[in-house]
């Protein structure tokens, strides 16, 4: 038998196999002796069936089987019980060629991982949203409780910042000139929520009821904008009321005694979900600054990878935990594949780093994230401790996240990183 490695790019490889017939022979009569004692046919007894017939009859498959398993086995003995191969995903036999009694030919595509050092991190910038928590912050939050118990009185108009408004929205054409569709009726919203789409607050403040305006909302990235005619049909006064002891046990259902107990549970809440946004805008950020900071090569198994698990996690969304009948798999996958290759070299550099800084989990981690739970959920550290190292899977996800948090941590304290205020923030993400 002949092998040969060939390197076909930094992080891809192909195995070319040469197998004689001679190589084949004695495995593939060997497989013949088996399944003539397992054959019967009339005329004979149970494993006297002649050889010369079961290689007639079953030789061809018996001799394909023989054929991948040698191509297995040589993978197995020549790369990856081979110490200078780190291969990952997996491999694929891109050409085979064999018939019955005659040569094996093949060649297995596999991939290994890339090999490089981490960049100088100071050179990459990277914002940092910060946000302090405000007595107006937490009066705002307050009033959205007050608000489902506001009462509403129809006013003349026209609308104020503040009014709860209903407008009935006509659909217009690309050009916002011709109607498109039916209208949609009385459309309510709050002149003052914060979510609502710019344009459309600015064209109804001020606006009286039964005059119009045309509004185009902006598409999302790859979308085309969109036209409406837009026609205020109601103006309603908000009246909201006293926050007393009794209000605030009514919009928290008798959880919180008194107004100074709600305002500082809601900064709590407030400082919390800031914290956590700025935490995950803050790693979206790290991880794309890196992947542009680092230039290697991904291996296309790796890539596959990551595309065979986006396909079970869309199969896991159907009852039937399987892909919908007609499901265009190349479609997705091309959809996809820019995704996949992210993950898989965001994967690489964490990988790196990890290696270069020794990072580890330490059982002082353990009991320091299990007392953390502990504090959060209500529940012993003790018991928490037992419950996770019963569960190797929750164990093992618990340990990424420690990782991934002192890598995140050399990160920020590597990287050239610059708070941000919101708006300040929000300015440099439009820059790009």
């Amino acid at each position: 038998m002949q092998t040969e490695i060939k390197k076909i790019t930094d992080v891809e490889y192909d195995l070319e196999i040469i197998a004689a017939a001679a190589d084949l022979a004695t495995e593939i009569d060997e497989s013949i002796n088996k399944q003539k004692s397992r054959t019967t046919m009339k005329g004979f007894r149970a494993g006297k069936v002649p050889t010369a017939m079961v290689r007639k009859m079953y030789g061809k498959s018996l001799a394909y089987g023989i054929a991948e398993e040698t191509v297995q086995r040589t993978f197995k003995a020549e790369i990856l019980d081979n110490k200078n191969y780190d291969v990952l995903g997996q491999p694929v036999i891109t050409d085979i060629e064999y018939e019955f009694e005659g040569d094996l030919k093949a060649v297995v595509r596999f991939g290994v991982r890339p090999t490089f050092g981490l960049e100088n991190l100071s050179k990459a910038k990277v914002f940092r949203l910060v946000h302090e928590v405000t007595d107006v912050d937490v009066q705002k939050e307050i009033e959205i409780l007050l608000g489902q118990h506001a009462e509403l009185t129809t006013v003349d108009g026209p609308a104020k910042a503040d009014s709860y408004v209903m407008v009935d929205m006509q659909r217009l054409d690309e050009k916002g000139k011709k109607p498109q569709g039916e209208v949609q009726k009385d459309v309510p919203f709050l002149l003052s929520d914060e979510n609502l789409i710019p344009e459309l607050k600015k064209a109804v403040t001020g606006m009286k009821v039964g005059k119009s305006a045309k509004v185009t909302f902006p598409g999302m990235k790859g979308h085309d904008d969109r036209h409406y005619e837009v026609t205020l049909t109601e103006v309603k006064r908000r009246d909201l009321p006293e926050l007393d002891d009794e209000m605030v046990k009514k919009v928290t259902n008798d959880q919180v005694e008194n107004a100074v107990a709600l305002r500082s549970q809601i900064r709590e809440q407030l400082i919390s979900g800031w914290d956590q946004r700025s935490n995950e805008l803050f790693q979206t950020d790290v991880i794309e600054k890196l992947i542009e900071l680092h230039d290697f090569e991904v291996p296309n198994s790796v890539i596959e990878m990551y595309l065979e698990a986006f396909l079970k996690d869309a199969a896991d969304k159907n009852k039937s935990k399987k892909l919908a009948p007609g499901f265009d798999v190349e479609g997705f996958k091309n959809s996809r594949r820019a995704q996949a290759d992210s993950q898989a070299r965001w994967m690489f550099i964490r990988d790196v780093i990890i290696a270069d800084q020794a990072i580890e989990v330490t059982e002082d981690d353990h009991e320091a994230h299990f007392a953390k739970m502990a504090a959060q959920g209500g529940f012993g550290a003790d018991m928490m401790k037992t419950y996770y190292k019963s569960m190797p899977q929750l164990m093992d996800q618990m340990e990424q996240g420690i990782v991934s948090e002192k890598v995140f941590a050399f990160l920020g304290e590597n990287l050239k990183v610059i708070d941000k205020d919101k708006d300040a923030y929000e300015k440099e993400m439009k820059k790009g």
